[in-house]
């Protein structure tokens, strides 16, 4: 008697951890959708804004190169990489897989990085940011009047050519990738454009057409 009792006990039990099991699955499933869905309406936006013309490439190469003269620090690189960095932007995660691929990738001879921070950026960020990271990383604040991407995290891959008036050739400009995971076509793409760009003339290539996780640059402090 007792055995047949525990069996009609154990069967509705057992019945009520499956649905139980259910109910939290379901719920997981559902908080993790809502959780992408903010995730996306706060970060998925155009890299340019939609009433804005995409830059001229003659532009965008004298605005860098310009800015470029004026923090030469020397060195042998021939490559130089300006990654544009808000440490505000939640979207620095999903572009920070090609950041260190190409950081990887590359030595200090090969290529040449310089973190661009906005004008905004507090000391004590700045200079957390250079307790953490490697001397490689060159830190630089941009001043209020200097060139501005519209987007982060974005980047420009610049090489030196004695026959360009600055003294630099633009090579790449725009975004690390596109989408919510910040996509491009191989773990390669970056390190390739800096290989042919170490052999010789490459671009200028601007990739700005698309929609991704992107923040827009800050120009003034967050709350004025």
């Amino acid at each position: 008697m007792k055995a047949s009792d525990d069996a009609a006990i154990s069967g509705p039990l057992a019945q009520y951890k499956h649905v139980i099991l259910a109910i939290v699955v379901a719920l997981w499933l559902i908080a993790t959708a809502v959780g992408l869905w903010w995730f996306q309406s706060q970060t998925i936006r155009p890299f340019l804004p939609q009433d804005q013309p995409p830059p001229a490439a003659n532009t965008v190469q004298q605005q860098l190169t310009e800015w470029l003269q004026q923090h030469d620090a020397g060195g042998q690189a021939p490559v130089t990489l300006l990654h544009f960095w808000n440490p505000d932007c939640l979207c620095n995660q999903v572009s920070k897989r090609h950041f260190d691929g190409l950081l990887a990738s590359t030595t200090e001879q090969q290529l040449r990085i310089i973190v661009v921070a906005p004008a905004i950026t507090d000391a004590k960020t700045l200079e957390e940011f250079r307790r953490l990271n490697s001397p490689r990383l060159q830190l630089v604040q941009l001043q209020a009047d200097d060139f501005a991407p519209v987007a982060s995290p974005s980047l420009a891959l610049l090489s030196r050519d004695s026959s360009a008036p600055s003294g630099y050739r633009l090579g790449y400009y725009g975004a690390y990738g596109f989408g919510a995971l910040c996509s491009v076509a191989s773990d390669d793409f970056f390190p390739n454009i800096v290989r042919k760009m170490t052999e010789g003339a490459y671009g200028p290539f601007l990739n700005v057409a698309g929609s991704g996780c992107f923040c827009e640059w800050p120009t003034q402090p967050l709350g004025d």
